[in-house]
């Protein structure tokens, strides 16, 4: 484990190296103005905040205080900034923009963005949605909030080919199933359920356009569903979104009023079995299978609804 995390340590590191230098060309445009990066980014601050003080602004910005004060004492002699006692400490110095200073900003700001749209300009459309899609990825984990922003829709077309190719794919690399034939075997099932030999519906799960997990119920008679499908994709585990997906299914099933819900899943899905037991299914049969791996121990489970 800790050399996996040392590998992963080590690919953040390349890519802050990457960033870092991709930044710095986008940046040059900014110090051909009369102000440093850093000072564009004091100002850029008192913007957002409309008032703050230069304490906020040190602790914002990881800056030295004295260099800050430096900074602060250029811009107020070119009425860039302006100082004001606060009205809730009266020792304390609230710092604003003066309308120059706010063009300025709005110039600078200006200024970085066409510059971004030159560079997404050599860039595919779609491509660039990716690349968006990433950034929020990036900074939705960073600060602890990758689940607030997953929504949860019904199936579309293109779905059903994207769950199988993900369950080869993942419980190859997770479980060592023989990729080829369980891709099939889930195949099959998905066909099976778009000729609409099957009733039935499924539930994507997707964070900024990325797909982050999904999960199916089909009736197998007028009394019994089957939960098919479920898959929640590494990155977005541990955050409640399989929860979420399974009651999104039993909530249907209750719906449509079946008496009971079945499952084939195998031993070693922990977390997923932890899941079902919640949702009140317990073990009815065990199966020995060795279609997609050698000593494979089926399970059968079942809920009463």
């Amino acid at each position: 484990m800790e050399e996996k995390l040392r590998a992963r340590a080590v690919a953040i590191r390349e890519f802050n190296r990457f960033y870092t230098n991709f930044i710095g060309l986008i940046n040059q445009k900014i110090l051909e103005s009369p102000y440093s990066l850093a000072e564009a980014r004091v100002l850029l601050e008192i913007d957002k905040a409309d008032q703050c003080t230069a304490s906020d602004l040190t602790k914002l910005l990881q800056i030295d205080p004295g260099y800050l004060s430096r900074m602060l004492t250029r811009l107020i002699k070119e009425n860039l900034v302006v100082k004001s006692r606060s009205e809730v400490d009266g020792r304390a110095q609230e710092l604003s923009l003066t309308s120059m200073g706010k063009a300025t900003v709005k110039h600078l700001s200006d200024t970085s963005t066409q510059q971004i749209v030159k560079i997404l300009e050599t860039i595919p459309m779609q491509q660039q949605q990716e690349l968006i899609n990433y950034m929020d990825g990036i900074q939705a984990v960073l600060s602890h909030q990758s689940g607030r922003s997953i929504t949860i829709r019904t199936g579309i077309p293109g779905d059903l080919g994207y769950i199988a190719y993900r369950h080869s794919v993942l419980y190859h690399q997770e479980y060592h199933l023989d990729p080829v034939v369980f891709e099939r075997y889930v195949m099959e099932s998905l066909l099976k359920y778009a000729a609409n030999q099957q009733i039935g519906e499924i539930w994507v799960a997707e964070n900024n356009n990325k797909v982050a997990g999904f999960i199916g119920m089909v009736g197998l008679d007028e009394e019994t569903a089957q939960l098919r499908w479920f898959l929640i994709e590494p990155e977005f585990r541990g955050i409640g979104l399989g929860r979420r997906l399974i009651k999104a299914a039993m909530d249907y099933c209750n719906e449509k009023k079946y008496n009971k819900v079945v499952l084939w899943t195998f031993q070693g899905l922990d977390a997923a079995c932890h899941l079902y037991k919640s949702f009140g299914f317990t073990v009815t049969q065990q199966v020995e299978n060795d279609t997609w791996k050698k000593g494979l121990l089926e399970e059968r489970w079942e809920a009463i609804l």
